[in-house]
């Protein structure tokens, strides 16, 4: 058996691969006989997510770094050294991601390999994955972590997640011995989900390696596979020993005298030829010392012939004209200089003095101005009959809170710190939020991290179920998660890509919940039916999904005939400017027998097609960014008969920038709550007749300060008594809120 192995790789082809592809594939096979025998090939495969151009070129940078350092670090062994180096990257981007332009959120997992001899040595850091075929049998390097090592209570390494996310890492590392016909592949963990472990091993232990990479990229595709596709695949070939197939035998004269001097056949020739020979040599000696005298003697002579000094010349014109330019510009720089020192001397001399009386006109400035400010809010604060102005006469109490706020305004210009007034500019916005309605949110809570309990997540869309779950879609990796708002607990439910009776699923498009089901509709125009009890996909037929514009995004249901499990669905198509409806058969399961029918008897005010959101209960609601559009059976009514009433701070936060509506009942009271994003806070309306309810914002400071800076989806709980409960998806998190 021969002790020298060598590889096949197989690449992606760049120009194949898909436009929001980042991941970068890197390998180096050295040349040199020593640096192979040392070092072996290197194998390298990076996963990016949630970022763009700037993190893929920090990433290059960091991958052409840990193959310098590899390559360079003799300290070590193989498996050392790449441990290293990979530190080494990791310090990199973790120093320079402000310098580099790296998001926040962008995220780099990397696989390196190195071959060397008979051994290989896998470090990896993050979710990009390395797997090894041998025997019919496909094996994850390193492997997984034992259940020691998962119990949080004894685990005694903490990994990152990302490359640059911590200052020290410790990578996940191997090293084993390799065989001949090992299959090797290293690919991001997306495209393994979407692709499958079955048809990963089929295609790494079944084809070459070029052709491997092809099929798993095409299958990708079909699949419905986006973002982070990286893949490199290695075959183990074994190299035949050099071997001796025929013995060196030596060469034997024919002759008994070959090979002897040859002899003349005349007596004494030979040595009368050597005479001559050496006569010859002599003579040609003795010419060559007479030579070699002549020239010693001729040499000799001249050394005592006088001779005339050389004469330099003591300039050269051309240097001596550049030197005297150089030192003209020079001067002509110093003048420059010394004159703009002059103007700006002159122009700080002019100035006017400042009057030491100055000092004592600002503090009267600012002492005034904090009178002011303190008389305008007591005014405020003054209780008659129980009730203070704000009760009283909320018109004059905005004037004179408002005159206090100028107040403080001047006094800060007069010198007064910002500590010295934070205490009359709480009262002053204390007394503003009561003329204004405003609630500053005191009860917050996480339900669920997402970002902890996801290596890679996209917030999309949420929806609350009739049984209190909640139901995420995201578009990182194309799931569906299922949370337990009570313990908090997260399921994945729907994978792109993943093989369901009815098809293969695609990335999440759309979500809407009725009565006892969740209906998701994908982009490749399925819709699938989850029953909250099974929470299993089941294909929905919805004809006419094909003709649905690719940019729409609202979907809504509303429960038909109860307590019928059966719901009709409505659909906002964006580019037809249209609501579509599908009416519901009288079957359990639902189904739909027909093909959606316009919804819309005519056209409303504000274009269908530009709503932000939709809401169905015994009506239609589309949200517009400063209003809502009512449509009562199919008819819209104009924005005359109805519409939300502007909140009462109107003129000081605008525009307006509604994204989000929900319903509830609260008691007897039917409202309606909508998010502004343009101004990081939640309204509540009468669902009546638009008039305004209350508003909430976020704390003035502390952690929560911007919790509602981005929010993706809201969900508001009715109650029957008491504040109601919301639930909150910002990209990283679930929130629950008190709506006090």
């Amino acid at each position: 058996m021969s002790n020298r192995l060598s590889t096949r790789i197989g690449l992606p082809a760049a120009d194949e691969r898909g436009v929001g592809a980042l991941d970068i594939v890197r390998f180096r096979e050295p040349a040199t006989g020593a640096e192979a025998r040392t070092k072996g090939s290197l194998f390298v495969v990076a996963q990016l997510t949630g970022g763009a151009a700037p993190l893929a070129n920090a990433a290059s940078e960091a991958l052409e770094a840990l193959e310098r350092d590899y390559y360079y670090d003799m300290s070590v062994g193989a498996l050392g050294a790449l441990s290293k180096a990979l530190a080494g990257a990791n310090r990199r981007l973790f120093h320079q991601r402000g310098r580099l332009g790296i998001p926040r959120r962008g995220a780099v997992s990397i696989v390196a390999l190195v071959v060397r001899g008979r051994e290989g040595h896998v470090a990896k850091l993050g979710p990009a994955a390395a797997v090894i075929v041998r025997g019919g049998r496909m094996y994850e390097l390193p492997p997984p972590p034992t259940a020691a090592e998962e119990d949080p209570r004894i685990r005694i390494r903490q990994v990152a997640e990302t490359l640059g996310e911590a200052l020290e890492v410790q990578p996940f590392t191997w090293q084993g011995e390799l065989t001949p016909d090992d299959r090797i592949a290293l690919l991001s963990r997306n495209l393994a989900d979407v692709v499958g472990t079955d048809e990963l091993q089929q295609a790494i232990s079944t084809l070459r390696p070029a052709a491997a990479v092809e099929h798993l990229q095409q299958l990708f595709r079909i699949r419905g596979g986006v973002g982070s596709d990286g893949v490199l695949a290695l075959e183990v070939i074994e190299l035949a020993a050099t071997a001796t197939n025929r013995q060196l035998q030596a060469v034997r004269p024919a002759e008994p005298l070959a090979g002897l001097p040859d002899h003349s056949p005349v007596p004494l020739a030979d040595a009368i030829g050597a005479g001559l020979h050496r006569a010859g040599d002599a003579i040609d000696g003795a010419q060559a010392l007479v030579a070699k005298g002549i020239l010693y003697g001729v040499n000799i002579l001249l050394a005592f012939v006088p001779r005339r000094r050389p004469a330099y010349p003591t300039s050269i014109p051309r240097t001596a004209l550049r030197e005297e330019g150089r030192r003209r510009r020079l001067g002509l720089l110093g003048m420059a200089g010394v004159a703009a020192l002059m103007a700006v001397g002159a122009s700080v001399a002019s100035l006017p003095n400042p009057d030491p009386t100055d000092a004592i006109l600002r503090a009267s400035l600012a002492r005034a101005a904090v009178v002011e400010a303190q008389d305008l809010v007591a005014a405020v604060s003054e209780r008659v009959g129980g009730r203070d102005l704000v009760d009283r006469d909320p018109a004059t109490a905005t004037e004179l809170l408002t005159a206090a706020g100028v107040a403080l305004q001047r006094a800060a210009d007069a010198g007064v710190s910002a500590a010295d007034l934070a205490p009359l500019e709480r009262r002053v916005d204390r007394g503003l939020d009561a003329v204004y309605a405003v609630t500053r949110l005191s009860e917050a809570s996480t339900v669920v991290d997402l970002g902890a309990a996801f290596a890679d997540i996209d917030p999309l869309d949420m929806a609350l179920a009739s049984d209190g779950s909640l139901w995420v879609i995201e578009l990182a990796r194309g799931r569906m998660v299922r949370i337990d708002p009570v313990t908090g607990d997260a399921t994945v439910v729907y994978r792109s890509g993943q093989e369901l009776d009815g098809g293969v699923a695609g990335a999440p498009w759309m979500l809407a919940t009725a009565a006892t089901d969740v209906v998701l509709i994908d982009r490749q125009r399925q819709a699938w039916r989850f029953d909250l009890v099974e929470q299993v996909a089941h294909q929905l037929v919805m004809r006419g999904l094909d003709a649905v514009s690719a940019s729409s995004h609202l979907l809504a249901a509303l429960q038909h005939r109860p307590p019928l499990e059966i719901f009709n669905l409505y659909l906002v198509d964006a580019a037809a400017d249209e609501v579509r409806k599908w009416s519901s058969g009288t079957i359990v399961p639902v189904t739909y027998p027909t093909d959606p029918e316009q919804f819309l008897s005519e056209a409303p005010d504000l274009a269908a097609g530009a709503a932000r959101d939709v809401l169905v209960d015994a009506n239609l609601w589309l949200l517009h960014p400063g209003t809502v559009t009512r449509v009562n059976f199919g008819t819209p009514l104009i924005q005359e008969d109805y519409s939300l009433d502007p909140p009462p701070d109107a003129a000081i936060r605008q525009p307006l920038g509604y994204t989000l509506l929900d319903g509830a009942t609260i008691g007897e009271r039917e409202l309606f709550y909508v998010y502004d994003a343009a101004n990081a806070r939640i309204i509540a309306f009468q669902r009546a007749d638009g008039a305004f309810v209350r508003q909430w914002l976020a704390p003035r400071d502390g952690a929560e300060s911007g919790l509602l800076a981005t929010v993706v989806a809201m969900t508001v709980t009715s109650v029957a008594d008491g504040p109601p409960a919301a639930y909150l998806l910002t990209p990283d998190r679930i929130v629950r809120i008190v709506l006090e």
